[in-house]
């Protein structure tokens, strides 16, 4: 396969096509998953603390 090469004026409207007729942005759904990942993980690193901690005692 070669790798193909644009000018600057096919690039712009290579990307316009794509972005107007293929790419969905998710928006706040892909965002509102990484919170949440971001929020599991934040809990999961509390919880081993607090383990951690009981242990200790």
């Amino acid at each position: 396969m070669r790798m193909q090469f644009y000018d600057d004026d096919e690039a712009d409207k290579l990307a316009t096509q794509f972005f107007k007729h293929y790419y969905h942005d998710r928006g706040k759904m892909k965002w509102g998953g990484f919170l949440l990942s971001e929020h599991t993980a934040a809990l999961k690193r509390e919880l081993a603390k607090e383990q951690n901690s009981d242990s200790n005692q």
